[in-house]
């Protein structure tokens, strides 16, 4: 199989494995307990808590671990503005985590307020610009686009909203960008940053928010008083362990590994251009991470064309997962984009692991499905073909 959807999710590495069982049967104390053992488990998540802070250019202290990024998003939205009313400002392309939480602080009573973006995902800093002011309590945009891979300028936009909306507390989504591209989260000037260990070949269940010195955040989840009383609960300690693992594992080679995946796509996008016909792209491949790579196609469903692959032994996505089981049209429009093309949208996301080989299938595979594709709606194929057993065309 080759999977090309790591955007979603990315394979467990083996070192993170061996951590997991490590602290799930050897090492499984409550790091809140009292007794030795527990101790020494509590030390481990301090030490875990460094690393990720190190990483990100901040120190351990300001580290506050999750269940996810998600999670992580609903608390920087919902816990760190303290003002019962105000404008509140979100990017139009943010994941669902952020976007839905800011419908649910609009039902609250802010007045919430959605920046919109270019053809490739990237906040139009010009009109972000223009909505702010004096009232702005909150602002939120992504660093990389979860869903094609455009990189925000977060470092200026920081600077503008701290310069127009003195009070506003400025998060960005970094669940795509950490462990893919360099992050310095005090060059960024945030004072909210969420991120995910499983987008980074650690385990699921397990994220991290950070949360600058001296803001303050409201208590999320109630009870003994984890994670500086913002997050109760019993320490997820098999998963943070391997967050950890996963940071050291990876950030040593995150250079080298940039360069190998622009390269991949670079080929993808240049495959892409030289074979198929009426496709539109979606990533500006000089302003990207190159982890993603996003097109549409005219002349197929995006859910047609990845059951399809998948019966060729090849995984891709259309988008983000967290929206692949709803009917959206959200992002389509955020991103300018309608007609046939809006049901086409695929995005094809790398992992340290991926090949040039991998690409040369994919598109290979696509050709080949796209092909297939032509012949049914020509009627001139049997019912065993993969799209005619799939799903209905248009």
């Amino acid at each position: 199989m080759i999977y090309l959807d790591n955007a979603a999710t990315t394979r467990l590495d083996e070192e993170c494995l061996e951590v997991i069982k490590e602290y799930g049967i050897d090492k499984f104390y409550n790091p809140s307990a009292l007794y030795r053992k527990a101790m020494e488990s509590g030390n481990a998540v301090k030490n875990a808590r460094n690393v990720i802070g190190k990483s990100l250019g901040v120190r351990g202290e300001e580290i506050i671990f999750t269940a996810s990024g998600s999670e992580s998003d609903n608390i920087a939205l919902l816990c760190s503005v303290r003002a019962k009313t105000g404008k509140i400002v979100v990017g139009s392309c943010e994941h669902s985590a952020v976007y839905n939480t800011a419908l649910e602080l609009k039902v609250r009573g802010y007045d919430v307020v959605f920046a919109p973006c270019d053809q490739f995902g990237k906040v139009a800093i010009d009109k972000l610009e223009e909505l702010l002011d004096e009232k702005v309590v909150l602002v939120s945009v992504m660093h990389v686009c979860n869903e094609t891979g455009v990189i925000n300028e977060i470092a200026k936009i920081a600077e503008i909203v701290k310069r127009k909306s003195p009070r506003a507390i400025f998060h960005s989504d970094g669940v795509q960008a950490y462990g893919k591209i360099p992050v310095n989260l005090k060059s960024l000037g945030v004072d909210l940053y969420s991120i995910s260990g499983h987008k980074i070949n650690a385990g699921k269940g397990v994220g991290a928010l950070y949360c600058r010195s001296g803001l303050y955040l409201k208590t999320f989840v109630y009870g003994g008083g984890q994670e500086g009383g913002i997050r109760s609960a019993t320490e997820n300690l098999p998963g943070i362990m391997s967050f950890a693992c996963a940071v050291e594992n990876n950030f040593p080679s995150l250079q080298k590994n940039y360069q190998n995946i622009k390269l991949l796509q670079y080929h993808l996008a240049q495959r892409l251009d030289n074979e198929l016909e009426n496709i539109k792209i979606n990533t500006d491949i000089d302003n990207s991470s190159p982890y993603i790579y996003a097109f549409a196609l005219n002349s197929a469903r995006g859910e047609v064309m990845v059951h399809c692959l998948e019966d060729k032994g090849i995984i891709v996505g259309t988008g983000s997962a967290c929206n692949s089981k709803k009917s959206t049209k959200r992002i389509p429009q955020a991103l300018g984009i309608d007609g046939s093309f809006a049901e086409g949208m695929m995005r094809i996301s790398f992992d340290k692991n991926s090949s040039i080989e991998d690409v040369d299938a994919f598109v290979d595979a696509l050709k080949e499905s796209l092909s297939e594709l032509v012949k049914f709606q020509n009627k001139s194929v049997g019912k065993d073909d993969c799209i005619l057993s799939r799903l209905k065309l248009r």
